[in-house]
């Protein structure tokens, strides 16, 4: 799959700046916008807002 040089250098750079191969930067940048539109659930499970504290805030 290729894309426009823009979004080629862009893809690039984001995927030097995070360590990944090329596959796994554009499966990275996908799933986050999926997630964000609520297309897709996280699999990963949070702290309830219950247990919230500044300990463990980052």
């Amino acid at each position: 799959m290729s894309f426009p040089e823009d979004l080629e250098l862009a893809l690039t750079e984001f995927s030097r700046d995070n360590g990944l191969q090329r596959d796994a930067a554009i499966e990275r940048i996908l799933r986050d916008r999926l997630l964000h539109e609520g297309l897709m659930t996280s699999k990963q499970k949070g702290i309830p807002p219950e247990k919230l504290n500044a300990s463990n805030d980052d």
